[in-house]
């Protein structure tokens, strides 16, 4: 990632101005006429003192202010015993400086500072610890197989997450391994019976395959854990388009969008879709992707009109 601020440039461009300005100010005071502008010698040195000091106020707001600041949200991302961990404690010495170096955009020697602590902590806490900032490391390089393997690291240094269970499951349904991400999402009903985000995603790889009735049961468990949750309305919804009912369907939507369903109106396309499938309308817009596997009409040309699939996934 660039960074788009210039502070060299910025500074340069302060300073100068600075010195204008005190040029000004002080010949404009010392001037004997109005046609003339003096600038007494003696006056030099306290433009030069002014310019001085505006180059200092200017180089510790760009530079040391916010080095200040990285380092100490690194200390603080310790926790509140961060100083006198660091002092005893080799292996968190490393992670705050893979930290620092994360806050600083410093990717490369930030996970290999990470990846060092990781390797030598023998708290499953502090493996943790690690393994959250390296995801962090690698969400904003966008680094995809990266992440997949901290997701992995994270369930397997604590199985018992339902957070780290839930994030890898969802993880393995956006590449199509179903079979892998429902056996995590029932992991993390095992330690967490609760689990909405779980059910929810359960609800949505029994649809995929068709399992409509399965899908319907889980729903049906989530809207008794919240029922005010718009994303299972909106599945839902989804459910009750398939099967053509029109009127459950659009009711399920209404409260959907009442709960706060982001991005309505593509929702209502996605079901609109749906609907006008089961009344021989349908000419592939706006049909979620994941559904055309499930049945086609006649005369739907699966090759053709599937190179819309990635344009069209909701």
């Amino acid at each position: 990632m660039k960074n788009k601020n210039n502070p060299a440039g910025a500074t340069l461009a302060a300073v100068g101005l600075g010195f204008v300005f005190s040029y000004a100010v002080f010949a404009i005071f010392s001037s004997d006429s109005d046609d003339e502008l003096i600038f007494p010698s003696g006056m030099l040195t306290l433009v030069a003192i002014a310019g001085v000091c505006y180059l200092a106020v200017i180089l510790i707001k760009l530079f040391l202010v916010p080095y200040l600041a990285r380092r100490q949200a690194a200390l603080r991302a310790l926790g509140k015993d961060g100083v006198r961990v660091l002092r005893k404690d080799a292996t968190a010495r490393l992670a705050y400086k893979g930290i620092y170096a994360v806050l600083c955009g410093k990717f490369p020697e930030a996970e290999n500072y990470l990846q060092q602590a990781l390797s030598g902590a023998d708290v499953r806490q502090n493996q943790m610890f690690c393994v959250e900032w390296l995801i962090k490391l690698y969400e904003t390089a966008e680094a995809d197989s990266k992440l997949l393997w901290c997701y992995r690291k994270a369930v397997e240094i604590s199985p018992d997450n339902p957070e780290a269970q839930s994030r890898l499951g969802h993880a393995y349904f956006s590449d199509g391994k179903l079979d892998k991400a429902l056996y995590c999402f029932e992991q993390a009903l095992r330690y967490d019976p609760n689990n909405g985000y779980s059910y929810f995603s359960i609800a949505k790889i029994q649809l995929v395959r068709g399992e409509d009735e399965k899908a319907f049961e889980t729903l049906q468990k989530l809207v008794k854990i919240n029922e005010n949750h718009p994303l299972c309305h909106a599945e839902l919804a989804d459910y009750y388009a398939m099967k053509g009912d029109r009127e459950k369907a659009e009711e399920e939507c209404k409260k959907a969008q009442l709960c706060g369903l982001k991005e309505p109106e593509e929702f209502n396309r996605r079901i609109n879709a749906m609907l006008s499938f089961h009344d021989t309308e349908y000419d592939g817009k706006d049909l979620p992707s994941m559904y055309y596997r499930r049945v086609l009409p006649s005369g739907f040309d699966e090759k053709k009109d599937g190179e819309q699939e990635g344009d069209n996934d909701a």
